[in-house]
């Protein structure tokens, strides 16, 4: 009897413990159901009532199919950061560049710009950007065409202006120390890097491609990163477990090279020799913060002397940044891009630059 009651408790206990699973694995299912829902709400409230943090708000350029990006066409956007650097209104024109000109109205007398988001004016009123600072001194027009890019799409947005019309003689080439510089022998422009899942998978890390996956498709992580990080202490444990990327994150580090040097350099003068071009110099902000600066300096000082052997006009801002004691009063605080200071600083060296050549 003890053992057949033994065997009938040990029996009672399973079932009960089946139940008392089951009903866990219900709950669970219910409450990520219902959790489901709720976010599922909260993500179409977020776009209907907030449109800013809309996915398709953010970044506002677009790939062609000619493997380079343009802006939305004749569209205005807002351009904000959730660490509270910026917040600017952007505005693009019927060719997708933020510029207010007409390509078909310019002459030999005008002054084009070419570059990445630097030259752009990311993060900057478009009235205290370089360009536009320059056309006021100078008093020559200057048309931006300027787009987020590398050396390897430079020529694109030149071909696609010229083909709508535009007359280029004077080009003012934005070359970006940070991120521009790469072997270009693949032929391959960034855009086709960006195509490239397989080149994605290998170049950038999981945690990365997740936190991209829901700042392009989630309204409400966008919103939440937006007001989660005004604190800087929620922002900086964010930042620790990788929900948000710290300024030298953000920032790309350069590993000398000599074959990248070369590639960039050779790519560079494919287009620059083709009219009357400066190069400006655009420095990392890594030459003057993090633990890589002695890697940074050899690599823009090196590049710098073999574009100076080629016998381009080269304003290297670096010097003019140094000599002002503190360089990283140019760029933003927790954005690797220049603020008004650096626009301006850019602004007059061409100045002089382009004074002294007429």
């Amino acid at each position: 009897m003890d053992r057949r009651n033994a065997h009938v408790e040990a029996q009672t206990r399973a079932v009960r413990k089946q139940r008392v699973f089951k009903r866990l694995v219900g709950k669970l299912a219910l409450l990520s159901v219902t959790t489901g829902i709720c976010l599922l709400l909260l993500e179409f409230m977020v776009r209907a009532c907030i449109p800013f943090f809309n996915p398709r708000a953010q970044i506002p350029v677009y790939a062609t199919k000619n493997n380079f990006f343009l802006g939305p066409i004749s569209r205005q956007v807002r351009q904000a950061t959730p660490k509270g650097d910026y917040d600017v209104v952007v505005s693009f024109n019927q060719y997708g560049f933020r510029d207010t000109k007409n390509l078909r109205n310019s002459s030999e007398r005008d002054i084009f710009v070419v570059g990445d988001s630097f030259s752009a004016g990311w993060g900057v009123e478009e009235r205290r950007r370089f360009s536009n600072l320059l056309e006021e001194r100078l008093e020559r027009r200057i048309f931006n065409i300027a787009i987020p890019g590398d050396i390897r799409a430079y020529s694109k947005p030149v071909k696609y202006a010229e083909q709508r019309g535009a007359t280029i003689r004077d080009l003012i080439i934005g070359v970006c120390m940070e991120n521009d510089l790469r072997d270009c022998s693949d032929g391959k422009t960034d855009v086709e890097l960006f195509k490239d899942e397989q080149y994605l998978r290998s170049s950038v890390p999981l945690v990365e491609r997740t936190r991209g996956w829901f700042w392009s498709h989630s309204a409400l992580y966008i919103g939440t990163s937006y007001t989660l990080q005004k604190s800087s202490t929620l922002r900086h444990l964010m930042e620790r477990v990788g929900l948000a990327r710290s300024i030298d994150r953000l920032t790309t580090k350069n590993v000398y090279n000599d074959r990248v040097l070369a590639s960039s350099r050779d790519e560079l003068v494919k287009l620059a020799t083709n009219y009357n071009s400066v190069v400006l110099i655009i420095p990392s902000r890594a030459l003057w913060s993090g633990d890589h600066q002695a890697s940074e300096k050899k690599v823009h000082e090196r590049f710098v002397e073999l574009l100076r052997q080629t016998g381009l006009t080269i304003i290297d801002l670096k010097p003019a940044f140094e000599q002002e004691g503190n360089p990283l009063v140019n760029y933003f605080t927790t954005d690797p891009h220049w603020n008004p200071s650096g626009h301006a600083a850019a602004a007059e060296a061409l100045l002089e630059r382009f004074r002294t050549r007429d």
